[in-house]
């Protein structure tokens, strides 16, 4: 618990002030439904704990068969920063496949919806993401890292870098990235992702690496403008512990 308070003080300490004077948009810090984000970053915190645990055992118990220790050595004997390069690709082309099926398959957009019910955008909008949308997304990110055989210490800085660009691409700040908007993903980038426009946020599915969604066809990065407006047009509700219940309750409501 002292960890995840001491890593919550600092991303605050960092981001609403970049937020306050690089805003997008004028908003309070303490803006609507600020409370059910915080409560999705404690839980969140711990249930992606058990979620690595979980991914780890069913990646290695799936990949077994498939493992080319050969091709693990060869990954493992590069430079580090050539490691970190490729596990982002590699990662990144993962999470852009699961995200494009949570929007393109019925019953998995009814988790990741609750994710794009975020009406304010800002860093802590980051985590509010459904336990299984949390745990399907992570699955397929980590399990090509993992059958690659990228180092103990690629792995945690991955871990570090996903992260920070996860709070970043969130976050309520209108900095251009010159030149780099193409190969870090940033608000630029992923705010459209969030736009209410239903066309619009069916774009822009890579978490990290832009360039996938520019070879893919998704790629909406309008040169000079940025959304007004977020959210779906779902009826989501507001506090944590129905959104986790909303996709099973839309489920059941379906079936009947």
């Amino acid at each position: 618990m002292p960890e995840i308070i001491k890593g919550f003080i600092i991303l605050a300490f960092i981001f609403i002030p970049l937020e306050q004077i690089f805003s997008l948009h004028k908003q309070k810090i303490f803006r609507p439904q600020w409370k059910t984000d915080i409560t999705y970053f404690f839980i969140g915190h711990f249930i992606g704990r058990i979620a690595g645990a979980i991914i780890v055992t069913i990646s290695f118990s799936i990949l077994t068969n498939f493992i080319d220790l050969q091709l693990q050595n060869q990954v493992a004997s590069q430079p580090l920063w050539l490691q970190f390069t490729e596990a982002v690709i590699m990662a990144d082309m993962g999470y852009y496949i699961a995200h494009r099926l949570l929007h393109t398959i019925p019953w998995l957009w009814q988790f990741h919806a609750v994710h794009h019910s975020i009406e304010h955008m800002d860093w802590l909008a980051a985590v509010r993401v459904h336990p299984c949308d949390q745990i399907f997304t992570k699955f397929w990110q980590m399990m090509p890292l993992y059958w690659l055989g990228f180092t103990k210490e690629t792995l945690v800085i991955y871990a570090f870098y996903s992260a920070v660009i996860a709070f970043l691409i969130h976050a309520n700040i209108k900095i251009k990235f010159g030149i780099l908007k193409w190969f870090v993903a940033t608000p630029q980038f992923h705010h459209w992702h969030h736009s209410e426009v239903p066309k619009i946020h069916n774009k822009n599915f890579a978490a990290q690496f832009p360039l996938l969604d520019f070879l893919f066809g998704t790629l909406y990065m309008p040169v000079g403008k940025m959304p007004n407006k977020y959210g779906v047009s779902d009826a989501i509700p507001t506090g944590y512990f129905d959104q986790i219940l909303y996709p099973f309750l839309r489920r059941m409501k379906n079936v009947r």
